[in-house]
């Protein structure tokens, strides 16, 4: 049987992309035997193929070739297909075109396209491609000569790429139910992923079938001779290590970075040659992050001559979340021009599921209508790029636990320092020093007996990490399985705990499912949605610094709030209280009560051996009864879930 490789994708207006395609809905078709096809309202879907040993290419629509951009002189044995944008191209172009090889003009310009540059850096550095990279880039590339497939995806993509491997043949596509719908497959869950979902803990970078893989973030594949190589290209660099004599000089520092940052993300597919009046938009709540991604584009655009909208979200009816006091702050500070607002209280009154319908790929994803009211008024104004302060907490906020580090190593002065941040915060300062100082020397076996002993639930190892309690629904078998995560941490649970925290918290945020989410809406509108946070420059420097810099007294986010503080409102840069949004969510849930206990008895997950239903249900009835019971969110992860496995698995 001839080896087969099978990636697809989608068109927008000719340009040929790599995009993450919309959810399938039942009027959508896909057999790779028969190669069917349906055209989306904006979008043209295609499938191609190649046969190793034919080398021919072959395309469903013959006016659509996804290798146009690469049939050029530079370019006759490599096939490209990508979804990019690489903020180094200038660097890279100078480093590897030799002066005395002979380049045309033209071809240099065309070499500024990103699958052209990625295929002419392909053949100077083959493997090693992706580590020169700087930017948001997936790519797929078939190497004619070699019989080698190669594909890789950034660390912090909001994209996806999915593999699977069927008999000789291969497929990557950027989307699960792509692969799906391959009709020699027989999909079974994966059990491990369902039970990290369950627990309120899932791997980002698993996928929810045992028989398709996701290429994790941050890693690349090389298929050959029927054989899937999988390795990691980019991680935090434990070995760089950042001292200034001063404050002040890491606040520039600091500032220099994300400003790059924000700066590199506010290119626009319309001002590649002419900037002038290009629109772009920031979400802007009320909080650190996307203030202060705000403040930098507003200074950025400007250079550029952009127009900046802004997109924050009100909530009439939920006080608890309503952050306009220091939005206004922000609009007066930086005198703003074009602020927008979503009311999102408004959506309470549609259903559960309705209103979070999950995408095939993992139950965090959700196709919100909320999104799309967002990207239809970005689309109407003709604006193609959306930042936001995502990242912001995983990469600024520091952790706790570096107060304890800092007194073992001698700093007497931290003890008082938690003692006044208790008191400004309100918080107990016995049981804070206890947990900040005493139970992590307490050991695990230690502590699971002492919860045996308060009849509370053990806390497993993968949740001793954040201090986390196991959800009381979860089966013995789901506890085990989630006992066999065992995530690589390049940094000393015990000699550096909060970088071991935070490192953690990197790799296994809930902030990628809003940020899949945003996108897989956003793929529909034409908008490509950017978080300046999750830079790997910016990243590198957050572990470099001394963690002190993060974490200060009642301040997480230290040294982003004294480097935004004269460029946002006091009334923002040293609020002490972050805005939750528990309140609202469970309001949703209690408005839906009906709907989602019949959700949540649906015997699926109990029998696959994963849920207890009975302590699901119970747990379910005490919050909905209870009006002053926060929501969990282990709870709102297994309505999740279970609304995802009846929509895709029953």
């Amino acid at each position: 049987m001839d080896n087969l490789f099978a990636a697809c994708g989608s068109v927008i207006s000719g340009d040929n992309v790599l995009k993450n395609i919309k959810s399938i809905a039942s009027k959508n078709k896909y057999n790779f035997k028969n190669k069917e096809v349906t055209k989306n309202k904006n979008k043209t879907l295609y499938l191609t193929y190649y046969t190793a040993v034919t080398n021919k290419a072959e395309t469903i629509d013959n006016n659509l070739s996804v290798f146009d951009v690469t049939k050029t002189a530079l370019d006759n044995v490599t096939r490209v297909i990508c979804r990019s944008r690489i903020d180094n191209k200038k660097d890279l172009l100078t480093q590897y075109i030799d002066p005395d090889e002979s380049v045309k003009k033209s071809d240099t310009d065309t070499i500024s396209n990103d699958s052209a540059l990625i295929s002419f850096l392909y053949k100077k550095l083959n493997h090693k491609l992706p580590t020169q990279l700087k930017g948001n880039f997936s790519y797929v590339i078939w190497d004619d000569e070699l019989q080698e497939l190669h594909a890789a995806i950034d660390a912090f993509n909001t994209g996806s790429l999915f593999y699977m491997q069927v008999d000789d043949m291969f497929y990557v596509a950027s989307d699960a139910q792509v692969l799906a719908s391959h009709h020699n497959v027989s999909l079974t869950v994966n059990k491990r992923a369902i039970a990290q979902w369950l627990s309120g803990r899932p791997d980002p970078n698993v996928s929810m079938f045992n028989e398709i893989k996701r290429l994790p973030n941050g890693h690349k594949l090389v298929w050959r001779n029927n054989t899937v190589e999988v390795s990691k290209f980019w991680d935090v660099n434990t070995d760089k290590r950042i001292r200034y004599a001063n404050t002040d000089e890491y606040e520039h520092h600091f500032f220099d970075l994300l400003s790059q940052s924000v700066s590199n993300r506010l290119t626009t597919s319309a001002n590649a040659n002419d900037a002038n009046n290009t629109p772009v938009f920031t979400q802007m709540s009320g909080g650190m992050d996307s203030t202060s991604v705000t403040a930098i584009a507003n200074i950025e655009s400007k250079k550029n001559h952009q127009t900046l909208h802004t997109l924050s979200h009100s909530y009439q009816r939920t006080q608890s979340c309503d952050e306009m006091s220091n939005i206004n702050d922000m609009i007066a500070k930086l005198g703003l021009a074009n602020p927008h607002f979503i009311e999102l209280d408004k959506f309470d009154d549609i259903g559960f599921t309705e209103l979070y319908p999950t995408d095939f790929d993992n139950p965090g994803i959700v196709l919100s209508p909320k999104y799309h009211e967002e990207l239809a008024l970005m689309q109407s104004l003709q604006a193609n790029v959306l930042l936001t302060g995502n990242g912001g907490d995983e990469v600024c906020w520091g952790h706790s636990s570096s107060y304890r580090s800092r007194l073992y190593k001698g700093e007497l002065g931290v003890i008082n320092e938690v003692v006044k941040a208790c008191g400004e915060l309100n918080e107990p300062v016995a049981s804070s020093l206890i947990k900040l100082f005493v139970k992590p020397l307490v050991p695990h076996t230690m502590q699971n007996l002492m919860r045996f002993a308060l009849n509370k639930p053990r806390v497993s190892r993968t949740d001793n990490i954040t201090d986390n309690v196991s959800s009381a629904w979860l089966t013995d078998e789901a506890l085990s399985l989630l006992e066999e995560d065992a995530m690589a941490n390049p940094f000393s649970k015990r000699f550096e705990p909060a970088k071991f925290a935070r490192y953690h918290s990197l790799k296994t945020t809930s902030t990628y499912n809003s940020m899949r989410s945003y996108q897989k809406v956003a793929n529909q509108y034409g908008v490509d949605v950017r978080h300046p946070f999750f830079d790997t420059d910016v990243v590198d420097f957050s572990f470099a610094i001394p963690e002190k810099m993060l974490i200060q007294g009642s301040y997480p986010k230290w040294l982003l709030r004294k480097t935004m503080e004269d460029y946002l409102p006091e009334s923002v840069v040293w609020n002490k209280h972050k805005t939750v949004f528990d309140h609202h969510f469970a309001n949703l849930v209690r408005s839906n009560e009906e709907e989602l206990r019949n959700l949540l008895s649906h015997s699926g997950l109990h029998d696959l051996g994963l849920l207890d239903n009975n302590v699901l249900l119970r747990e379910f009835d005490e919050l909905v009864r209870n009006p002053n019971r926060h929501l969990n969110v282990d709870m709102l992860y297994a309505i999740l879930t279970q609304t995802w496995y009846q929509a895709h698995c029953v």
